[in-house]
């Protein structure tokens, strides 16, 4: 495999979230980014899933390969899933400090010890057998932001997880342009660049820019000040802090991640803030709401978040209240538009008034529009293009814009997720397609749901479920009696009656014609009954109800 280098994406493509591709040349294999995504309705939201992460049958078959996991940076959608990951496959992570202390957390809440966490800094380079790695600053909505040069036997590749051009960070740190414009002059051979606002026009706005809005907002606030973003924003979070402080209010962290992540980012010096400025839940009743800020996790409306536990007054010692100001300082991620919804409703049944991003500038994006994506391209001048990050219209907007910035079409990759890219000097082609699946962690109990149970409980929510109880002569096997039939969530009392007679005639039939030797075998008996039925009701019905079997012998 010396004459190429493969690039699989294990998730990412084609969807938003659980970003994670591997990066194989010859023996050495490492994973960049371990992701995780929040399902919507359709993924098993309302059945008891909370995440999902990437299947992991590539990587335990080339486990003997696999060297190491490379984190861009702390989001969830990039590094929530390794601890699911390190469970099975324990290798070495590689990030920045911040980075490491959010995934340790995590790791805690999973008792997993021993891993190794390894800081890296910009421009201090790695090796991993064949592959050299640089990593290079680049702004985002994160502190300490990498993007990965690949250097391989067949050529550089550039890696930019989520960017920006922010000429204005708050922490002052600027993306490494001058790296960057140094390896497009060595030449690069492959781009895989950030797509999340390829449809975007222009400049994605500096984060400073919510500075003024963010500061309009906290002066004409006369009760508390309820803010929800994402845990892991530090930037956004730092913006809050220092304003807080200026208005001489108190900010009381939220919900367990925005805790965690606050404590972690203080006590690695990201967030800089005076010891008395964060208070705990003690501390409200020796305050006067105007001198609170609430800051609060569940920017989306999950179900058991802060936000929407604040917003049905189901958080302890914290109320929201007439006159009170609750800000959304967080983009509003497609499928998620109800949940907030409601959320918001709630609010507003409590007196409150709620500012989001529709409203005012309390958010801006993490991600480059596309002037700076045209800018990523140019510095780079890569000789093939392949779109990360993002659904498929954002990928082909992207190749859309490479394609006007020079790279030839046949140059031009759109990649799925299990795709296997072979690259070398000359050529970059997909080679063959492997089955990539995913995994659905239950809520609470951090385990993976079987997509049996998952459909099963789906079923349960749609269809509901019938339970039948026979009793039958243990000689014989003949009936004792007529067949009992419960149903719950199936149909309304008016449809069921001519139904479920039906059903016990089919049932009365359905023992008749087994064999003794079918009946006293209970299981499948069952198995024979509950087939029969699920077809019965199928065709008179419409529905597939979860359908239980008992049979007492006498």
């Amino acid at each position: 495999m010396g004459d190429y280098v493969e690039v699989i994406p294990l998730g990412g493509l084609g969807e938003f979230g659980m970003n994670c591709t591997a990066i194989r040349s010859g023996s050495d294999l490492i994973l960049v980014d371990a992701g995780m995504a929040f399902p919507q309705t359709d993924q098993g939201a309302e059945f008891g899933v909370n995440v999902i992460v990437p299947d992991l049958s590539f990587l335990k078959e080339h486990r003997d390969e696999f060297r190491a996991i490379l984190l861009t940076h702390g989001h969830e959608d990039h590094a929530g899933a390794v601890s699911f990951i390190i469970n099975e496959i324990p290798v070495p992570v590689y990030g920045s400090p911040l980075t490491l202390g959010l995934v340790e957390s995590r790791l805690k809440e999973r008792n997993l010890e021993g891993v190794e966490l390894i800081p890296i800094e910009a421009r201090k380079k790695l090796q991993f057998g064949q592959i050299e790695v640089e990593p290079l600053h680049v702004t985002h909505s994160f502190p300490d932001c990498f993007c990965f040069a690949f250097g391989t036997p067949v050529g550089t590749l550039i890696w930019t997880g989520d960017f920006k051009f922010d000429q204005t960070p708050v922490d002052r740190k600027v993306s490494d342009l001058h790296r960057l414009a140094a390896y497009g002059e060595n030449g690069v051979l492959a781009l895989f660049s950030d797509s999340t606002n390829s449809t975007s026009a222009g400049l994605a706005p500096s984060e400073f820019s919510v500075y003024e809005p963010l500061r309009s907002l906290f002066r004409k606030a006369e009760q508390k000040i309820i803010v929800s973003t994402f845990a892991s924003s530090i930037n956004r979070i730092q913006i809050l802090m220092d304003l807080a402080r200026e208005f001489d209010r108190f900010v009381l962290p939220a919900g367990r991640s925005m805790t965690n992540t606050v404590r972690t980012a203080r006590d690695l010096g990201y967030l800089k803030a005076p010891a008395d400025l964060i208070i705990n839940i003690g501390d409200l009743r020796h305050l006067d709401p105007r001198q609170v800020v609430v800051l609060a996790s569940g920017s989306q409306g999950e179900p058991m978040s802060a936000m929407s536990r604040l917003a049905v007054d189901q958080f302890r010692n914290v109320e929201v209240e007439e006159g009170d100001m609750v800000i959304l300082s967080a983009r509003i991620i497609p499928g998620n538009e109800k949940p907030i919804s409601r959320m918001i409703n709630h609010m507003y049944r409590r007196g409150a008034r709620v500012y989001d991003p529709h409203q005012s500038q309390v958010h801006v994006s993490g991600h480059g529009f596309r002037e700076d994506l045209k800018l990523m391209i140019n510095l780079t001048r890569p000789r093939f293009f392949i779109p990360i990050h993002g659904e498929y219209k954002q990928l082909k907007s992207h190749a859309w814009l490479a394609m006007d910035q020079g790279i030839p079409e046949e140059n031009v990759r759109i990649l799925e997720n299990g795709d296997v890219l072979q690259l070398n000097a000359h050529s970059a082609r997909i080679a063959e397609k492997l089955s990539i699946g995913r995994r659905f962690i239950d809520d609470g109990i951090l385990e993976e749901v079987h997509t049996m149970v998952l459909r099963e409980r789906r079923f349960l929510s749609e269809d509901g479920f019938v339970v039948v109880v026979l009793r039958m002569d243990r000689l014989t096997g003949d009936l004792i009696g007529e067949p009992e039939i419960l149903s719950k969530g199936f149909l309304s009392v008016e449809q069921s009656e001519d139904v479920m007679n039906s059903a016990r005639d089919l049932i009365i039939t359905t023992v008749q014609e087994a064999s003794l030797e079918e009946k006293q075998d209970e299981e499948l008996f069952n198995e024979i009954l509950r087939k029969r039925l699920m077809k019965f009701f199928r065709k008179n019905t419409g529905k597939r109800p979860i359908i239980l079997s008992m049979t007492i012998e006498i």
